[in-house]
């Protein structure tokens, strides 16, 4: 778990992200861990995405949104180690990290992720 800035904070990092993507195939991932979660087989797809807007950061936003980029791949890696260590995938996503919601949050059933539609907003955002 990484705790990187308030909801609006997190939702100006995503605008942020959504228009700096390289390519627009990629739109789908981003989405799921904008309001979902990244699957397993998704993790290397995202990483990558995320190399490539860290290495397209301009100086003067660079100090802006590279702590997301950053937790981001935290997160990522982290979630893989338990993987290979555990064989348990701990997901990666976008969550509450006070308490009580983090609790709530950290229960929820991925089936509730997944049945958002494409106009719910984010766990996170309500």
């Amino acid at each position: 778990m990484v705790e990187l800035g308030s909801p609006s904070e997190m939702a100006d990092f995503f605008v942020f992200f959504f228009m700096n993507l390289k390519r627009d195939e990629n739109r789908d991932v981003l989405e799921r861990l904008y309001k979902k979660y990244v699957k397993l087989e998704e993790l290397d797809e995202v990483a990558l995405i995320t190399k490539e807007l860290k290495d397209s950061l301009l100086p003067d936003v660079k100090d802006r949104y590279l702590k997301y980029i950053s937790g981001i791949e935290t997160c990522i890696e982290s979630a893989k180690l338990f993987y290979e260590s555990w064989s348990i995938y701990q997901p990666v996503k976008v969550g509450i990290t006070d308490v009580p919601f983090y609790l709530d949050d950290k229960r929820r059933p991925l089936e509730q992720y997944d049945a958002l539609g494409p106009d719910d907003l984010p766990f996170w955002l309500r």
